[in-house]
């Protein structure tokens, strides 16, 4: 019978050393806004707030999330090397549900027309082609960890409901972010695995950054002035690049140019 060997959750292992995530601080002036759960919400606020769960997408009447799991299921069983990888992604999977679960009842207590609206992915990182297990383990490393760091920043959300879910959110995510890395590590134990893995950084690095929007995105100044965020996309994105280029480094990759194959700058 497959084992995890007691790897599972791969974050508790990431925060045993201490808080492994940077802290965001608000460094303008703004209101101190707090809204619940059926309190009436300014009109700029509710949008605000909408477009941010229509990127998150893990909702559990989102249509587009659950055949998207579905997809990383059927790439497990295609791709996995190992029976261990392939439990670690099953364990993947069960934790990302739980989160459709915890989303939906945010969006139901929020709009519940919104609740039931499938909201395909747009990113294109959600579209790229995975044909190797180094591929999916990129999409983890990198894609999950962009949810860790938003969910970080949330930990201050002036939407209370978003707040109370952010520390599992922020955990889940980077144990998510872990298991790619963990898969990484594996593929790059010999040279053609490293040779690989340094190849198609050029692929998810630039996707990776550009996840976090465009540095002069209009709306950021108004999601920190409502408290629906701490800091602008530029700065989360270099946090991020920071705290992945560290990562990569220690499994001998060098960090392509940032601004090489980026589509939002």
């Amino acid at each position: 019978m497959p084992e995890t060997n007691g790897r599972w959750p791969l974050w508790r292992e990431a925060y045993a050393a201490g808080d492994p995530l940077p802290a965001f601080t608000c460094a303008v002036s703004r209101p101190a806004f707090r809204f619940d759960e059926h309190d009436t919400l300014p009109e700029e606020y509710k949008a605000l707030l909408l477009k941010m769960l229509r990127h998150e997408g893990e909702r559990a009447g989102n249509k587009s999330f659950l055949g998207f799991m579905s997809t990383c299921l059927d790439l497990a069983e295609a791709l996995f090397p190992t029976a261990e990888a392939r439990l670690l992604k099953a364990e993947y999977l069960a934790e990302e549900l739980k989160h459709a679960i915890m989303f939906h009842r945010l969006a139901v207590g929020l709009d519940p027309a919104f609740a039931l609206r499938d909201v395909p992915y747009a990113h294109y990182a959600f579209h790229l082609p995975r044909e190797s297990w180094a591929d999916d383990a990129y999409f983890h490393f990198l894609v999950d960890l962009n949810g860790a760091f938003h969910a970080r920043d949330w930990r201050e959300s002036s939407y209370v409901p978003l707040a109370q879910m952010s520390a599992t959110l922020e955990r889940d995510e980077l144990g998510h972010s872990e298991m790619g890395y963990y898969f990484l590590g594996e593929i790059c134990q010999d040279r053609r695995g490293r040779m690989l893995a340094q190849r198609l950084l050029e692929k998810w690095y630039p996707a990776a950054l550009d996840m976090f929007g465009r540095s002069d995105s209009p709306n950021a100044p108004r999601f920190i002035h409502w408290g629906l965020k701490s800091v602008g996309n530029a700065e989360i994105r270099q946090a991020y690049k920071q705290y992945v280029d560290r990562k990569l480094e220690r499994l001998g990759l060098a960090s392509p140019d940032e601004r090489t194959h980026r589509r939002f700058l």
